[in-house]
């Protein structure tokens, strides 16, 4: 993807940006609609079509027996009509019963090969968008799970859920429903035109006369539409972040009582997404009063040429009535086009924002195939801001972490301790600078081999549904029960996990046997022991724990810290105080570095926290 392409495919068009400007909501919800178009990735309905096509070529066999069978059913649809006018003109000329009872024959012929045909196509289409899907879902999660942190941290888990959850349905429904409908009915106009035409040249009049209306009603609904639809899915994503900071916020919102606030915001987001369906829907009464003009004219014109030509000779009564039924039955299939690319739309628009996921990042592809060496880290002169122009808040910075080294950050709240940790780590990219794991620069790094060289533990742990032993085995394949039960002995998790009713067969996490938040430290603790990675970050792993919770978390840190390059974000300085060295921040700056008595003996801005710290 080009570098133009990408921005337009990360970013709302100019046109839906100023939709979400004029809608009639709260200030703070059309604020909250425009911030949420620009975080995760939508792409472009040029870059959704052609990713589309690129997917279907695995399946072409598959696609190839859908068009066939389509093709197929629209020709004995289109059957019926002719074999109804031959009927009519036996009537008419006194032919005889023998005669009538063949032509109903091939009509029911005819009926029976369209009937199967089209079954057969629903179900070639449907299986084919199945596949699909199938396959965008797993990528979707797939490159959700790849993004930036600082990107998804933005974003919110609620995007990414409507995206996998959402979208998919949508796209799914039109899979099943209206796509087989709409092919279907694109052959069927088709073949139906290429009839009106063999039947008699002068309908091409009739053909000229109505198809205009039609491209004018499409005209104006669709690219009105089209801008609705897209941002109707941001208002959605932008609804399911609501309510899931809601759900997950519970506690504080009772606890400050702002369950009023709280459910309010919800409904006007969820008023902001109503009202854009009823713009749709007021677009389409209007599509209907321009739709009616050329269905009325189309019959006077059917009617007038059939009576000339009739009159003159030139046409048969028979041929005259097929050209009405083929004129009748091609009014309901044009509108039914004009209303299952509505439909289409809303999935397109939802596919746009799965594939704007998708081709973000590619897993299989790294930035380079350079890999560690070593244990050690090095950054020259990195620098962050979290947007193009936002504040600096990681002063340009240039250290070197040698391979087995414990070092801690310590600083105030805010002073980039965090975002330091995350790009030491490598799951932040820097804005400027390089950062190097074991000589590699990680611009230029495999992916795969810096993920399993360095991991990070943070404050807030997530414990997996599943099984204890589930759990731990993340970190490793097929890990024996010895080394499991090894790796929380050396975290001092072992005494309580064989407390557990079934042990390492014991189901933990939601729905399962409740974890502390100790005990879930520890897990992810012992995930690091059995994992083994070379370079370990601990970003305030045990600031929220009582006094003789953190005493348990810090002394099982350090066992793990022990043999491997370590950096503790320090919440307590009693973790720094253990540390080979400290770097003191503030305000985005590395103002001091060294042990905890050439610190203190300094007596400078770490002898002052240490100062408040031991008393």
């Amino acid at each position: 993807m080009s570098e133009n392409s990408t921005r337009a495919a990360n970013t709302a068009s100019e046109a839906e940006r100023d939709l979400i400007a004029s809608m009639e909501a709260e200030g703070d919800v059309a604020r909250q609609l425009s911030r949420h178009a620009e975080l995760l990735p939508i792409a472009s309905f040029g870059e959704t079509g052609r990713f589309v096509l690129g997917r279907l070529r695995d399946f072409t066999p598959l696609a190839l027996g859908m068009l066939a069978a389509t093709i197929m059913a629209a020709l004995a649809g289109a059957l019926g009509p002719y074999f109804m006018g031959r009927a009519v003109d036996v009537v008419t000329s006194g032919g005889t019963t023998q005669a009538l009872w063949t032509i109903a024959g091939m009509i029911v012929a005819a009926g029976a090969v369209q009937a199967l045909a089209s079954a057969l196509s629903r179900a070639l289409i449907s299986g084919l968008g199945q596949r699909l899907l199938a396959g965008m879902r797993e990528d979707v999660i797939d490159r959700a799970l790849d993004l930036p942190t600082q990107t998804m941290e933005q974003a919110g888990i609620g995007d990414a859920l409507s995206r996998v959850a959402d979208d998919v349905d949508v796209t799914a429904k039109a899979v099943n429903n209206i796509v087989p409908w709409l092919v279907t009915v694109i052959f069927q106009i088709t073949v139906t035109f290429i009839a009106l035409v063999v039947i008699s040249p002068w309908l091409l009049i009739l053909v000229v006369a109505i198809i205009p209306f039609y491209i004018w009603a499409l005209r104006f609904y669709l690219p009105r539409t089209n801008r609705i639809y897209r941002v109707e899915r941001i208002a959605k994503g932008a609804r399911a972040q609501g309510l899931l900071a809601a759900i997950n916020g519970a506690p504080t919102v009772h606890a400050y009582g702002i369950e009023e606030r709280e459910t309010r915001h919800v409904g006007s987001l969820s008023a902001a997404a109503y009202a854009l369906v009823l713009r749709i829907f007021r677009l389409i009464v209007q599509v209907v009063w321009i739709m009616m003009i050329p269905e009325t004219l189309a019959v006077i014109l059917v009617l007038l040429i059939g009576y000339a030509t009739v009159q003159a000779g030139l046409m048969p009564v028979g041929l005259v009535a097929s050209a009405c039924i083929y004129i009748v039955t091609l009014f309901w299939p044009l509108q039914s086009l004009i209303f299952s690319l509505d439909d289409v739309q809303s999935a397109a628009a939802s596919l746009t924002r799965m594939v704007g996921v998708i081709t973000s990042i590619d897993p299989a592809a790294s930035p380079g195939e350079e890999t560690p060496v070593d244990g050690s880290i090095r950054i020259e002169g990195v620098s962050h801001a979290y947007s193009d122009n936002g504040r600096i808040v990681l002063a340009p910075i240039d250290l070197t972490i040698p391979e087995g080294e414990t070092v801690a950050l310590v600083g105030a709240s805010g002073a980039g301790k965090s975002t330091l940790a995350s790009i030491l780590a490598g799951t932040l990219t820097p804005r400027w600078g390089r950062v190097f794991h074991g000589g590699a620069d990680l611009a230029h790094a495999n992916l795969e081999a810096v993920r399993s060289h360095a991991s990070i533990v943070s404050q807030d742990v997530h414990v997996f549904h599943g099984t204890l032993r589930e759990d731990l085995s993340l970190a490793i394949d097929e890990a024996s029960d010895d080394e499991l039960w090894s790796a929380l002995a050396r975290v001092g998790a072992e005494e309580w996990a064989r407390l557990l009713p079934k042990g390492l067969d014991t189901e933990v996490g939601e729905k399962g046997a409740k974890l502390s938040a100790e005990q879930g430290q520890q897990l992810a603790l012992a995930r690091i022991v059995l994992q083994d990675p070379a370079i370990l970050i601990m970003d305030e792993a045990t600031a929220d724990e009582g006094s003789s919770g953190a005493r348990v978390l810090e002394r099982a840190a350090l066992e793990v810290a022990r043999g491997r390059t370590t950096v503790i974000v320090a919440h307590r300085l009693s973790q720094a105080k253990e540390a080979d060295r400290i770097f003191v921040m503030d305000d985005g700056k590395v103002v001091e570095s060294g042990s905890h008595d050439e610190l203190v003996a300094l007596d400078g801005r770490y002898a002052e926290l240490w100062s408040a710290w031991s008393r």
